[in-house]
């Protein structure tokens, strides 16, 4: 829906057309922006440390061979980032380096610091200065910066070469997206997802179906209130009177709050679709998805960029989002026809299984016998 980051709002000349259209984008963005970044920085968080875990069963200190794996992760996502400006493979693999020195911390400690990231404390202060009257409610020199970026790109991503998109995501693409997360606070959130899972990998709970089922009983309506609440304030902002940059930060940080709970609606919802109300068939045909999720990552950004990029078939700029929609809802059955079709012959997907060889400088069995 964003096509991948190439900002282009298309107009329909039909008014009931365009209202769809704006009601497309619209929903789109409510039901995923901000909710799929943190279940899978979730999902992060629980991997490292059964990773970890794993290892130390053996009597083997994985934190060396993890912090090669990320490495790893970030050659990839440069590579990924070259195409697609928003990859964020790079983001998690400098930022999962924090979590190294943290395996060993106790619960306790690891919890007052979750809470502390997931408050956004720089966030809460920077939009409670903006409201004072001595502060200029302005956007600071990097948000600056970043906006030229992007509309930099905007232009070039629609009339530019494949050499064009190479060059300019080469630098300027890459600190573009790091400027995002930095300048909208996303680094605290994805680090407290982070430790979270962890936390999660810690009490066991992923191991036990009893456990996943009585955890999402007890969080899924606190989740529902959770997000009720704050995303009532980001609509109630306006009317409040903030506005200007003030109102664009005071959205963020509250719609980051919602986005918490909505993740673990999603969650939670999920958990308890499979193992108790009788989704698990159904489900279990997007599971490969998620077992070759780096593979499919790329693919989706190879093939998106084409489809939608100047270079290529200009979709951005031929479809509204209704159309967008509609191709992305095509290559998800497309790539979920194929990890089913791929896993039942093979144990990894591709890159999935190089990360793996790489990570272990060994050979990796591929094809299933």
């Amino acid at each position: 829906m964003e096509r991948f980051d190439l900002i282009y709002t298309p107009v329909v000349d039909s008014p009931f057309w365009q209202q769809i259209d704006t009601f497309v984008i619209d929903s789109m963005y409510f039901l995923f922006s901000g909710k799929s970044y943190a279940i899978f920085s979730l999902l992060f968080g629980l991997s490292f440390f059964m990773q970890m875990d794993s290892q130390a069963a053996k009597g083997n200190d994985f934190r060396g061979r993890f912090l090669w794996r990320l490495t790893l992760l970030l050659i990839f996502g440069y590579i990924n980032g070259l195409v697609y400006l928003g990859e964020f493979f790079a983001v998690y693999a400098i930022l999962g380096v924090f979590l190294i020195p943290l395996y060993k911390v106790p619960s306790k400690w690891l919890v007052i610091l979750c809470v502390l990231l997931f408050l956004q404390i720089p966030a809460v202060i920077s939009f409670i200065s903006l409201l004072e009257n001595n502060v200029p409610n302005k956007p600071t020199d990097a948000v600056v910066y970043m906006n030229q970026l992007y509309d930099e790109c905007a232009q070039l991503f629609i009339t530019g070469s494949l050499g064009d998109v190479l060059h300019f995501n080469l630098w300027k693409g890459q600190f573009a997206k790091l400027l995002w997360v930095f300048n909208n606070y996303r680094y605290l959130q994805l680090f407290g997802l982070f430790i979270a899972g962890m936390l999660i990998g810690r009490m066991g709970i992923h191991k036990s179906e009893e456990k996943m089922v009585k955890y999402s009983r007890k969080v899924l309506p606190y989740s529902i209130i959770w997000f009720i609440v704050f995303y009532t304030v980001v609509l109630l902002l306006p009317a409040f009177g903030v506005e200007g940059f003030a109102l664009s930060v005071g959205k963020t940080l509250f719609k980051t709050y919602a986005n918490l709970g909505m993740m673990m609606i999603y969650i939670c919802g999920f958990t308890l679709l499979y193992y108790r109300y009788n989704w698990r068939n159904v489900l279990d045909k997007i599971a490969p998805v998620g077992r070759m999720s780096v593979t499919n990552y790329m693919a989706q950004s190879m093939v998106g960029v084409t489809l939608f990029y100047g270079f290529g078939a200009n979709l951005a700029v031929e479809f509204n989002y209704l159309q967008s929609l509609l191709v992305g809802i095509v290559f998800c059955f497309i790539q979920i026809a194929y990890s089913n079709w791929w896993i039942k012959r093979f144990y990894y997907g591709p890159i999935e299984w190089l990360w793996r060889t790489l990570t272990w400088f060994a050979k990796v069995p591929l094809r299933r016998v």
